[in-house]
């Protein structure tokens, strides 16, 4: 139904025949809470909100439009391989799967400076 009821609205065939995937990714990877996301948009939050507040640059007036769409796998993941494991991982292994999260498990980098607000 969500399908249909979204092709149906795409009237100028905007999402050139995508909808059903972008449809069926979105409640694949539904319950799904990434950090990385959340930290964008908390950040972009946090800054309007010190604008707002302290009035001394002007706030974002409009819509604010954010996606990470490219990021999604082609084809929908097979059940087992987004199945829950039971780890602090397992949002990240909903949305792109036990391989892909064991191949950024297997990495050997260090990030310094990724903490408090704009470094």
């Amino acid at each position: 139904e969500v399908v249909a009821l979204c092709k149906s609205l795409d009237t100028e065939n905007a999402f050139n025949d995508q909808v059903e995937t972008l449809v069926k990714h979105l409640a694949s990877g539904s319950k799904a809470v990434l950090s990385p996301m959340c930290a964008a948009m908390g950040g972009i939050v946090g800054q309007e909100v010190l604008k707002a507040c302290s009035g001394k640059f002007t706030p974002i007036k409009g819509f604010l439009y954010f996606d990470a769409d490219e990021t999604l796998p082609d084809d929908l993941l097979p059940v087992d391989e987004v199945a829950p494991t039971g780890s602090r991982y397992d949002s990240q292994i909903a949305v792109f799967g036990k391989t892909l999260q064991e191949k950024i498990m297997n990495q050997k980098k260090f990030l310094v400076g990724a903490g408090a607000i704009g470094s």
